[in-house]
């Protein structure tokens, strides 16, 4: 089972309409800060899946999926956007490491 669903056009509806959080990564190919972090995403998308399965996670590929990015403004790479019931609860711009990365997705996932 893959943890991170990967996202475009036609299926970016499965988070919008979410009734949980989800936790949305937006990448490019070309962008070397987005693919040398990736494996920290994937790190918190691992750690977070066991203990809250609740959670979607998942990646926009912001070269495929042009109208997506911009429906939700993202312009710097890489971009973490987190959902709660289809509203943008925060930003995450830049890379960040494993400990960034865990505490603010805690802190925004936290009543």
């Amino acid at each position: 089972m893959n943890i991170i669903m990967h996202y475009n056009e036609d299926n970016y509806s499965e988070f919008e309409w979410y009734e949980g959080f989800a936790v949305i990564r937006f990448y490019a190919d070309w962008c070397a800060p987005c693919v040398q972090n990736f494996p920290v995403f994937e790190l918190a998308a691992n750690a977070f899946a066991h203990s809250d399965p609740a959670i979607k996670f998942g990646k926009v590929n912001i070269d495929q999926s042009p109208i997506v990015s911009l429906r939700y403004n993202v312009y710097g790479l890489p971009s973490t956007l987190i959902f709660h019931q289809g509203q943008i609860i925060k930003r995450i711009a830049g890379v960040k490491s494993l400990t960034e990365i865990t505490q603010i997705i805690q802190q925004s996932i936290s009543p």
